[in-house]
């Protein structure tokens, strides 16, 4: 069974946030050598120090100043260093009672003086979670063991680029985090994409991504016991939407489905497809970190449906097209699929385009077409045998066996309206408006998740929005709550 060592990670995180009150030193004139207290606010920390009455010409600079790199000692000895351009001091109060001014701000980036991007070591990401309950419950995992008493001990095994990573939780007292640890040394930057991957590819699954603020940790030692050096990262904010595609619990979707449409809960359906259900492979999982990872329009797209999710209906259909346009576009040159030109391409050539050759020819010939006209026309009738959008963006689902419905290609086709500026609806009335924009908003969404996922060889079933929505919507949706890809 894998161990894990936290204390000495843990240990080393406390020492900056557990203590508030640290000598400055190599630091900017007005604060070198002066005392600061440090106090963590949210994904960063507020710094305050005081300027003395003798002192105060310094506060007409510190708020446009750039501070330079500094460092900050605690009553033990422990030494952080602040790099170049991450403190933003912000806020003065001069209205303190001895005459001394207050200067506050905000600090985002905090490490140890060892602490190296460039590190090749065994690297570690802890980042807390603002949640009281959270766990792999969908997933393959494995439960291990760790040198302190913590709970949700789970851990998922992971294979990337031939290296083995952990992507594992756990909950001490009332904080629960989510790690990543690496097996092999490797940088740090390095480190940081991979991790980052991996916590995109949960986010994609389950609607939800925890980020805003981490804590690098670097090692000589696999187990994390010695030698650790440590970075604080104040990064971008969690993208949460409960909107997961993926879930073993059929419950969660099938009663909120009957409540909606005011139907009485069938416990024996739910029984009936919660016994089809399997947990997410990890192999899986693994391929969609790769794809992540190397293909950046998969991480972005990711990112773009994450932020879409919460968005303003109109804001949340563009966004879904850009995304499924950029995972279509990628898919298609990762297999090397063709799309269907419009007549066989033999036959076309053979048969047929030479008869507009010629007709242009004599349109020409007889007057009735310019130089520039008979140019720019002929240059049109290479094109007009080339797959349309719908072929184009369609052609990937044909490769990985997924039959689309009349409604999904209605759906597909109404998406181009989107990216010209104009709504795929004729309705005027505002409530028609709504629910058919929301009903093609959430068939792109689940075409993007069948794209993505296919192309990590996934095999299951996935949530059926569209199906779960009909009653919003008021649209006939054919196909089951879950749908099998």
């Amino acid at each position: 069974m894998v161990k894990k060592y936290l204390d000495n990670s843990l240990q080393l995180i406390g020492e900056l946030i557990y203590n508030n009150v640290f000598t400055v030193s190599n630091g900017a004139a007005y604060f070198d050598n002066k005392k600061v207290s440090l106090s963590k606010n949210g994904k960063e920390f507020d710094i305050e120090f005081k300027l003395e009455k003798n002192e105060r010409s310094h506060a007409n600079n510190i708020l446009i100043d750039i501070v330079p790199q500094y460092s900050i000692t605690n009553e033990f000895k422990k030494t952080f260093l602040i790099p170049e351009k991450r403190t933003i001091f912000d806020n003065i109060n001069d209205n303190l009672n001895d005459y001394r001014i207050s200067i506050s701000g905000k600090i985002h980036q905090i490490q140890t003086p060892a602490f190296s991007p460039d590190s090749n070591k065994f690297q570690r990401l802890f980042i807390p979670i603002d949640r009281n309950q959270f766990a792999f419950n969908d997933f393959e995992v494995f439960h291990y063991e760790a040198d302190i008493d913590v709970r949700n001990r789970e851990l998922i095994k992971l294979q990337v680029n031939e290296n083995e990573f952990h992507f594992y939780t756990f909950k001490i007292e009332d904080r629960i985090y989510w790690c990543v640890d690496s097996t092999t040394t490797l940088p740090q930057i390095e480190f940081r994409e991979i991790a980052f991957s991996i916590m995109n590819v949960y986010g994609f699954l389950k609607g939800d991504l925890f980020l805003s603020e981490s804590y690098y940790i670097s090692s000589d030692d696999k187990e994390f016991t010695n030698n650790l050096e440590f970075q604080f990262v104040s990064i971008r904010d969690s993208l949460i939407s409960g909107y997961g595609m993926f879930t073993t619990n059929a419950y969660s979707v099938f009663v909120p489905y009957y409540q909606s449409n005011k139907i009485e809960i069938d416990s024996e359906e739910i029984k009936k497809w919660s016994n089809q259900f399997i947990f997410f492979k990890s192999t899986v999982f693994s391929k969609l970190v790769e794809l992540f990872l190397n293909e950046d329009k998969f991480s972005r797209a990711s990112l773009i449906i994450l932020e879409a999710n919460n968005q303003p209906l109109e804001l949340k259909a563009a966004s879904y097209c850009v995304a499924f346009e950029a995972v279509s576009a990628t898919i298609k040159d990762l297999f090397g699929i063709e799309s269907p030109s419009v007549i066989d391409d033999a036959k076309w050539n053979n048969e047929i385009k030479g008869s507009f050759t010629t007709l242009l020819d004599s349109l020409k010939s007889e007057g009735n077409l310019s130089d520039d006209e008979h140019r720019i026309l002929s240059s049109k009738l290479n094109n007009w045998n080339s797959p349309t959008n719908r072929d184009k963006l369609t052609a990937p689902f044909k490769q990985f066996g997924y039959e689309l419905s009349k409604d999904e290609y209605k759906c597909v086709d109404g998406r181009n309206k989107f990216l010209h500026g104009s709504l795929p609806v004729n309705e005027r009335d505002e409530d028609e408006v709504f629910q058919e924009l929301y009903h093609i908003s959430l068939t792109l969404h689940k075409l993007v998740y069948v794209l993505m996922l296919k192309a990590a060889g996934f095999e299951g079933f996935i949530i059926n929005y569209p199906k779960m929505h009909a009653y919003i919507t008021r649209r006939t949706v054919e196909q089951d709550l879950f749908i099998a890809i």
